[in-house]
C-alpha cells in the first residue's frame, strides 16, 4: 500500500483515495485470482495422491481376497495334520498363532507366496491381514498393524477406514454361491493398511512450497497492481495538474488588471464623494465586487500554490498566537457589537507556532469570518486558545445556524455551500474552509468541527507549537 501511495505525488485528498482504492482493487482482484488457483491446485493434486493411495489398497485388496480360500486351505492344513505341529507357533494351549504368509508357504521348501501366486508386490509401510470368519487375525503379510475394529454395517465392495496417520481398506470375502439367487456367506476379511506418515510429509512439503508460491504472487502482485494503478491514474493527474496550472496562471493573470480597477475605483469614489453625486453607491457597489472578486483571486492562488507545493518555508517565524487572536478579535469587535453579537476571547497559555504569519492569519480570520456571517443577532462567539503537549489548540464556537450532520463530510470541498448557508449569506465563495483546511493540513495539524444544526458550530484547530 505505501508503494502505490509513493507512486504519483499530489496533494489532491480525493485523488489519494482513489488511488488507494483503486490499488486495493487491482491487488485484491489479482491476488485473490493467483491465490485461488493455487490453492485449487494444491487440493487436487492432495486429492489425487489419497486417491492414488486408495486404489492401491483396492488393488491389493481384491488380489488378497482372490488367494482367501487358497490361504485358509493352507491354514487349515498346517493348523490340523500334525507332521506341521512344531512348525508354527502355538500358544499355551496349543492353538495356532498369526503367521505370515511367507511362513505359511515355507512348509513348501521355504518359497514365498509370491513366488507361487504372482501378485502385485507391496511396500514396507504397507501390510495385509487375513481373518476368519469370526474376525481372528490367522495370516498377515508385510508390516504387521494393531488390532483393528471392524464397523457394524461392512459393505460388500470394502470400505477405506482413516484414522492415526493409517489407511485401511477392509474387504469382506463371500464364498461363490452354490446356485443361483442363494445368499452367499462370508468366509472371513482381508485388511490393507498403508501408513500415510509419508504421504503426510510429502502434502507438508507441497504445502510449505504452495505457500512460498502465494507469498511470490503477492509480492508480484503488489507490483503489478502499483504498476496499473500508476497507468490509469497518469491521464487523470495529468489532467488535474493542468486544471491547477490554469487556476494559478489565471488567478495571476487576473490580480494586474483588477488591481487596477481598483485603483481606479477608489479614485472615482473619492472624487463622486466631493461632487456629491447620485451615482456614489454605484460605484461603491462596484467596489465591495471588486474586494470579493480580489479575495477571492487571492484564495485561489494560494490553493494553487498549495496544491502544487511551492509554498515558501523560508519566511516561516515563530508566532505569538495569543497576540495574533487578540488583534484579529479587537478589528472585529465592532461588526460584532453592531449586531449585537458578544464576542469573547479566552487565553488560558500564551502559545507560539511556527509559520508564514500571513498563512496563519488566513486560517483564523476565514474561521471568525464565518462564525460572524452565520450567527444571528445577540448571537455569541468564543475563541479559546489553550496548550494541549506539543500542540497548540483554538476553538471557535458560535451559536450559529449550525451544519448539518449530511452536510459535515463536505464542508471543506471547494466551492460547495450547503442550501442554508447561501440562504443565511449569499455573498460567500465557498473557499474559505477549504483554504483553512489546507493550510493546517500544511502545517502538520488538524481541523475538527463538532456542530448542530440551528445550534451552533465548534471549530477546533490543533497546531504543532514551535
Amino acid at each position: 500500500m505505501v508503494l502505490a501511495i509513493g507512486l504519483i505525488r499530489t496533494s489532491n485528498r480525493k485523488l489519494s483515495q482513489l488511488r488507494n482504492r483503486l490499488f486495493l482493487v487491482y491487488f485484491l482482484l489479482i491476488n485473490g485470482i493467483l491465490s485461488i488457483s493455487s490453492l485449487t491446485i494444491y487440493s487436487l493434486i492432495v486429492a489425487q495422491r489419497f486417491n492414488q493411495l486408495n486404489t492401491n489398497l483396492r488393488e491389493v485388496g481384491n488380489w488378497s481376497a482372490n488367494i482367501f480360500s487358497i490361504l485358509q486351505h493352507e491354514y487349515e492344513e498346517l493348523k490340523k495334520r500334525p507332521e506341521y505341529k512344531a512348525y508354527a507357533p502355538r500358544n499355551e494351549l496349543g492353538v495356532l498363532q498369526p503367521i505370515t504368509v511367507s511362513q505359511l508357504m515355507g512348509k513348501y521348501y521355504f518359497s514365498s507366496v509370491y513366488e507361487v501366486i504372482e501378485s502385485p508386490r507391496i511396500n514396507l509401510s504397507q501390510g495385509i491381514q487375513w481373518y476368519d470368519k469370526d474376525r481372528n487375525l490367522i495370516l498377515y503379510e508385510g508390516k504387521r498393524f494393531g488390532k483393528i475394529n471392524f464397523p457394524d454395517d461392512l459393505p460388500a465392495s470394502g470400505t477405506i477406514i482413516e484414522a492415526n496417520q493409517y489407511q485401511r481398506f477392509l474387504l469382506p470375502v463371500h464364498a461363490t454361491p452354490i446356485q443361483p439367487g442363494q445368499q452367499s456367506q462370508i468366509l472371513g476379511y482381508v485388511c490393507v493398511i498403508q501408513s500415510t506418515a509419508e504421504l503426510e510429509e510429502e502434502i507438508n512439503y507441497l504445502r510449505h512450497v504452495f505457500l512460498l508460491n502465494i507469498l511470490c504472487i503477492s509480492t508480484l502482485t503488489l507490483l503489478a497492481a502499483s504498476w496499473l494503478t500508476r497507468k490509469n491514474l497518469e491521464p487523470i493527474v495529468v489532467s488535474l495538474n493542468q486544471i491547477k496550472q490554469f487556476t494559478a496562471d489565471a488567478s495571476h493573470q487576473l490580480r494586474h488588471p483588477l488591481t487596477a480597477i481598483q485603483a481606479s475605483i477608489s479614485l472615482l469614489e473619492i472624487y463622486l464623494n466631493n461632487l456629491d453625486s447620485p451615482h456614489l453607491n454605484k460605484v461603491k457597489v462596484i467596489s465591495l465586487a471588486c474586494q470579493q472578486m480580489s479575495a477571492l483571486i487571492n484564495k485561489l492562488l494560494m490553493l494553487a500554490r498549495m496544491d502544487n507545493n511551492i509554498l515558501d518555508q523560508s519566511q516561516w517565524v515563530e508566532i505569538d498566537l495569543d497576540e495574533l487572536l487578540d488583534s484579529l478579535i479587537e478589528l472585529n469587535r465592532d461588526r460584532a457589537e453592531r449586531r449585537g453579537i458578544h464576542l469573547t476571547y479566552q487565553c488560558e497559555t500564551n502559545t507560539y507556532v511556527r509559520g508564514h504569519p500571513q498563512q496563519i492569519y488566513e486560517i483564523f480570520s476565514n474561521l471568525l469570518d464565518n462564525a460572524l456571517q452565520y450567527t444571528s443577532d445577540r448571537g455569541a462567539i468564543t475563541v479559546c486558545l489553550r496548550n494541549q503537549g506539543a500542540f497548540a489548540i483554538v476553538e471557535i464556537q458560535d451559536t450559529g445556524i449550525g451544519i448539518a450532520p449530511q452536510d459535515l463530510p463536505h464542508i471543506f470541498d471547494r466551492f460547495w455551500r450547503s442550501e442554508e448557508a447561501r440562504l443565511h449569506y449569499a455573498q460567500g465563495s465557498g473557499l474559505g474552509l477549504t483554504v483553512v483546511k489546507t493550510l493546517v493540513d500544511h502545517y502538520g495539524g488538524t481541523v475538527s468541527v463538532y456542530s448542530q444544526q440551528h445550534q451552533g458550530t465548534t471549530f477546533v484547530i490543533k497546531l504543532p507549537a514551535a
